[in-house]
C-alpha cells in the first residue's frame, strides 16, 4: 500500500531549519550549562565527567554499529511504501536491540573487571545509563521520513527541563555524580516520547523478519562508523591516560565549542541525505546540482565561522569558562581551522560516498587517519599536552580530508568558482582583522566580544556583497524574492 509521501510535503529549507535546532540542542545543552559546571566542579571534575563520558560512548557506537546511517539511507528510498518501511524498520529495531544487549554486557564486564575503570564505578554505571537508552533510539527512522519538526520540537523540550535541572540541583563539587545522571536522562526523555509518536507512523511486526539481508552492509558501514567514532574519541582517551583530567578539561572545552559550529553548520545540509540517496538511484543530474550547492553553502559559512572562531577565542574562553580555562585558548585557535574541513567534507565527501555505497573507502580512509592521529598523540601529547592533541588533530583532519576528496572525486560534478571562494577569503581576513581591533581597544572583554561579533557579521555580508559574491547574491535575490511573493499572497487574502 502506498502512502503521500512526506518527499513532497516537507521542504528542504525547513527540514534544515528543524534539523540545525535539533542538532544544536544536543550541543548546546552541555555547552550553556559548561560555563556554570566549570566554575562548580573545577577543571578536575570537569576532567573526570568528560573522560567517563568518552569511555562509555566506544559503548554506545558498539550498540549501534553503524544502524541509523544504514537506515536513513534505506528507509528513505521506500518510504512512500508503508508495508516494506514497517518491514525494514522492524528489522533494524531488533538487530538494534540484539547489538544493545551485547553492548551493556561488554559494559558491565569492563567495568567490573578494569582497575582503571572500576575506580569510577559509579561514575560508569550512571553514565552507562546512555547505554541503556539505546534500546528506544530510533532517531534514524524520523531522519530518514524527514520528520524533522518533531525531533526539534522534543528536543526542545527535554533539554530545557534538563537545563533547568542542572542550575537547581548542582551546586558543588561533590555534585558531579548528580549531573552526570541528568545528563544521561535527557537521552532516556527523548526516546521515550519516540515510542510514542512512532506508534502513529510506523508499526512494529516480528514476523518473517529477515535479519541476515542487512548483516553485509551493514558490517561494512559498521566498520566505518568504528573507524570515525573512535578516531574522533581516541585523542580524550590518551589525554586522560597520558596528561591528567585537568589536560582533558582545557582540551574538551575547546573541542566542544568546534563540535557546536561544526554541528551546527553541517546541520544545514545533514537533511540532504535522504534526497540525495532517492536521487542518487532515480535522479542524478539533480543528484549533482543538489551536491554543488551543498558544497558551495558549507563553504560560503564553514570558512568565516573559523576565521571568526578563531579572532574571539580568547574573549570566549574567559567569558564562558573563567580564568582557570586559560589554556583552552590556543586549543581552540588550532582546532578552529578543523570546521571547513569536516563541514566541507561531510557534504562533498562523506554524503556523496554514503549514496554510492562506498562505506569501504570511507573506513580505509578513516583507519588511516586513527593511526596518524595515534601516533602524532604519542608524539606530542607528554611534552605539549592540550596543545599538543589539538595539533595532531588538525593534522589528522587535513590528511583525511586530502584522501576522501581524491577517493569521491569521480562521483561527482562539482566545480570551484574560485572568483567566489576569493570573495569569501578575503572578506573572512578582513572580518578577523577588525575583530582583532575591536578586542584590542574596547574594554571590558564581554562588550568587545559582542561588539566585534556584531561588526564581524555586517563586515562578511557587506564585503561579499561589493565583491559580487554570486552565490550569495542568488541565495539574497531568492530569499526576497520568496518573501516578496508571500507578502503579495497575503495581501490578495486579506
Amino acid at each position: 500500500m502506498k502512502v503521500k509521501s512526506n518527499n513532497e510535503k516537507n521542504s528542504l529549507v525547513l527540514n534544515a531549519v528543524f534539523n540545525v535546532v535539533y542538532r544544536m540542542l544536543n550541543i548546546l545543552f552541555p555547552l550553556i550549562t559548561a560555563g556554570y559546571v566549570a566554575r562548580v566542579l573545577t577543571p578536575v571534575g570537569v576532567g573526570l565527567n568528560f573522560t567517563v563520558q568518552n569511555n562509555v560512548s566506544y559503548f554506545v557506537i558498539f550498540a549501534m554499529l553503524g544502524i541509523p546511517a544504514y537506515a536513513i539511507r534505506e528507509i528513505a528510498k521506500i518510504r512512500d511504501d508503508r508495508q516494506k518501511t514497517d518491514k525494514l524498520f522492524s528489522e533494524l529495531l531488533v538487530l538494534n536491540a540484539i547489538l544493545t544487549t551485547l553492548s551493556l554486557l561488554l559494559f558491565f564486564v569492563c567495568v567490573f573487571t578494569i582497575d582503571y575503570l572500576h575506580k569510577e564505578l559509579v561514575l560508569y554505571l550512571i553514565c552507562g545509563i546512555t547505554i541503556l537508552t539505546n534500546y528506544i533510539n530510533y532517531d534514524w527512522y524520523y531522519q530518514a521520513v524527514e520528520e524533522y519538526r518533531f525531533i526539534a520540537v522534543r528536543s526542545i523540550i527535554i533539554k530545557v527541563i534538563s537545563m533547568t535541572a542542572v542550575f537547581i540541583f548542582v551546586r558543588e563539587p561533590d555534585d558531579l555524580y548528580i549531573y552526570a545522571f541528568i545528563y544521561s536522562m535527557a537521552n532516556c526523555g527523548q526516546y521515550l516520547i519516540n515510542i510514542i509518536r512512532a506508534r502513529k507512523n510506523v508499526s512494529l511486526r516480528l514476523r518473517e523478519l529477515e535479519l541476515w539481508s542487512h548483516i553485509k552492509p551493514l558490517v561494512y558501514l559498521t566498520l566505518y562508523v568504528i573507524s570515525i567514532e573512535i578516531y574522533s574519541h581516541v585523542d580524550i582517551t590518551m589525554l586522560g591516560i597520558i596528561g591528567g583530567q585537568t589536560t582533558v578539561a582545557f582540551y574538551s572545552c575547546a573541542q566542544r565549542v568546534i563540535s557546536l559550529v561544526v554541528t551546527f553548520i553541517i546541520s544545514v545540509t545533514a537533511v540532504f541525505l535522504p534526497r540525495l540517496s532517492y536521487y542518487y538511484a532515480n535522479e542524478r543530474d539533480r543528484f549533482y546540482r543538489l551536491t554543488k550547492f551543498g558544497v558551495d553553502l558549507m563553504i560560503f559559512i564553514s570558512v568565516p565561522a573559523c576565521i571568526g572562531i578563531a579572532s574571539i577565542a580568547g574573549p570566549l574562553i574567559r567569558i564562558w569558562l573563567g580564568s582557570e580555562y586559560e589554556e583552552s585558548i590556543p586549543c581552540l585557535i588550532i582546532l578552529s581551522f578543523i570546521i571547513p574541513l569536516k563541514c566541507i567534507g561531510d557534504m562533498a565527501c562523506f554524503q556523496v560516498m554514503i549514496c554510492a555505497g562506498k562505506e569501504m573507502s570511507l573506513m580505509v580512509s578513516n583507519f588511516a587517519a586513527l593511526f596518524v592521529n595515534i601516533v602524532l598523540n604519542v608524539l606530542l601529547i607528554p611534552r605539549y599536552g592540550a596543545f599538543g592533541a589539538s595539533v595532531a588533530s588538525l593534522i589528522s583532519e587535513v590528511f583525511v580530508f586530502i584522501l576522501v576528496l581524491y577517493l569521491s572525486r569521480k562521483l561527482q560534478l562539482y566545480k570551484a568558482d574560485y572568483r567566489n571562494l576569493f570573495s569569501v577569503m578575503i572578506s573572512s581576513a578582513v572580518m578577523s582583522v577588525t575583530v582583532l581591533i575591536i578586542e584590542s581597544v574596547v574594554s571590558p572583554v564581554l562588550l568587545a566580544f559582542i561588539i566585534g561579533m556584531a561588526a564581524g557579521v555586517l563586515i562578511f555580508v557587506v564585503m561579499n556583497l561589493i565583491m559580487s559574491n554570486s552565490f550569495f547574491s542568488v541565495l539574497l535575490i531568492n530569499r526576497i524574492r520568496g518573501m516578496l511573493i508571500k507578502y503579495e499572497k497575503d495581501k490578495e487574502l486579506s
